[in-house]
């Protein structure tokens, strides 16, 4: 009995892992590159273009329930790891209870939405580990302007990656457009060689920019997020083939732009899973492979993800 009993704790482990949801069981590790915390960028409901559109009535805005819906979305598809960007005080909170879930990044309207001391402290301490979502292009900012430059000469020295917003989709009618075209990160990338940058919504429609802009520049890769949700979807799909047949499928990440709807995880990772084009190894590149690259995990994380 008294050897029995020495083994309950190993058989009681044993057990939850064999309790492991069926979609963990089943699903291989995705990582989300692109999450919010909270916005109410779209909370006229509406989540589809070109408009007028049928609203989404889905939508959660109370904090308190978005979290755990996200969580149980991230479970369902087995989403091991998820950069989650949002204001300073909402996102700190929303990742401190699940550090080895979430990767800590902060959204940056305006240069002047934090100190440059303040956000030094936070990416010095690593409380911060992502510089984004910059989302300037909403305030008429470019990317290149001068007043962005310390923020990006910090990530430079501090070898932290930034997530920016540099694509034609918007969400207002007074939406700068033509600050969209990704080839002002060149000026940035010429001044900061090998800076880690990857663009949200993978700069769409800009296909020939961005492809141009990743030739020359290795360390850019993009995030194919919203434009799964928020285009029909044979838009969404010639653009992101546009992008392989390029030959970037080595440099495409994941990403679900989860705002207030939890059920767009799901949704983004079955488009790329049902997208006849893709191979299974290009899916995979999209889903977990090129983003453990991008944020050099480590062996063991992998090894973790995958259950080993």
């Amino acid at each position: 009995m008294t050897r029995l009993k020495s083994f309950l704790p190993i058989l009681i482990f044993g057990l939850l892992l064999a309790n492991k949801s069926v979609a963990q069981q089943d699903r291989l590790p995705v990582i989300d590159m692109h999450m919010h915390s909270q916005t109410s960028i779209w909370a006229d409901k509406r989540l589809c273009f070109p408009q007028p559109c049928e609203a989404r009535e889905s939508m959660i805005n109370d904090p308190d329930e978005l979290r755990p819906a996200a969580l149980a979305a991230m479970d369902e598809y087995n989403v091991v790891l998820a950069v989650v960007s949002g204001r300073k005080d909402a996102v700190l909170e929303w990742t401190a209870e699940s550090q080895d879930l979430f990767i800590t990044g902060i959204q940056i309207n305006r240069p002047d939405d934090i100190s440059y001391q303040e956000l030094k402290g936070l990416l010095e301490s690593g409380r911060v580990q992502v510089l984004g979502e910059l989302a300037l292009q909403y305030e008429a900012i470019p990317i290149d302007d001068p007043s962005v430059d310390p923020m990006l000469s910090l990530a430079y020295e501090l070898d932290i990656p930034v997530h920016v917003h540099v694509a034609g989709l918007g969400g207002s009618p007074d939406f700068p457009i033509h600050l969209g075209n990704p080839l002002r990160l060149a000026k940035v990338l010429g001044k900061y060689p090998g800076l880690r940058i990857y663009i949200e919504n993978a700069s769409w429609p800009f296909l020939e920019e961005v492809t141009s802009l990743m030739y020359q520049y290795p360390s850019v890769y993009v995030d194919i997020s919203t434009i799964l949700h928020l285009t029909p979807k044979e838009v969404a799909y010639n653009y992101l083939k546009g992008l392989v047949d390029n030959g970037l499928g080595k440099r495409i990440m994941y990403g679900s732009d989860q705002m207030i709807w939890p059920e767009v995880i799901g949704e983004n990772i079955e488009a790329i899973e049902a997208a006849e084009f893709l191979s299974d190894e290009q899916k995979r590149d999209i889903l977990y492979n090129n983003a453990a690259r991008f944020l050099r995990l480590t062996d063991e994380q992998i090894s973790a993800h995958h259950g080993q």
